[in-house]
């Protein structure tokens, strides 16, 4: 036996507690926005091809989405996913479709439907039991998971695509341990399923 075993140091993971998160990281991240130039908007960023704005569109649809898909329960219509490919290319069109859609919007009208979607989000997440089984979170296994892994995962995406941002602008990135051990955290969930 190890002597770290021995001295009951090892333990189990504990769950990924984040939703106070969402609300703090929300408001950085309009903040950052509401400050930037025309230039700044449309920098690219390490998404590819997107630009601070597409980047910040994407992040709009996401929060569209759960409200309307698990908050309101409004079922997307179309073929069933058979496999993993399929899942890829289906949020690879919904994701370009919405960004190219939303290239319309004023900066202003972004930020201002973030912060009004964004809030509803935040109230949403407070209403749910962490602690109870959800839907799956396909990189960490194909079953059922903990709600407050669902909601960890969530948090990533904000965290990941915010740094996008802030990186593009040359602005400090959300990298206090508040902020980004929960992100590391939740990525090394993943690592025995990938």
């Amino acid at each position: 036996m190890r002597p770290a075993q021995e001295e009951g140091c090892l333990k189990s993971p504990g769950p990924i507690l984040v939703v106070d998160l969402f609300p703090e990281t929300l408001d950085a991240l309009i903040s950052l926005l509401s400050g930037l130039s025309d230039d700044e908007w449309q920098r690219r960023t390490s998404a590819g091809s997107w630009s601070v704005k597409d980047v910040a569109s994407h992040l709009l649809g996401g929060e569209i989405n759960i409200l309307s898909r698990k908050r309101d329960r409004h079922l997307f219509s179309g073929s069933p996913i058979k496999e993993w490919g399929e899942l890829v290319a289906l949020i690879n069109e919904l994701n370009s479709t919405w960004v190219k859609a939303t290239a319309r919007l004023s900066p202003r009208l972004l930020c201002d439907l973030m912060r009004f979607t964004g809030e509803q989000v935040c109230e949403f997440f407070k209403t749910l039991d962490q602690f109870s089984m959800g839907d799956p979170v396909d990189w960490t296994g194909p079953g059922p998971a903990p709600v407050w892994l669902d909601l960890a995962r969530e948090y990533t995406e904000r965290w990941h695509h915010q740094q996008q941002i802030r990186d593009a602008v040359g602005r400090p990135g959300l990298t206090e341990p508040k902020y980004m051990a929960p992100v590391l955290d939740a990525f090394v969930r993943a690592l025995p399923h990938t």
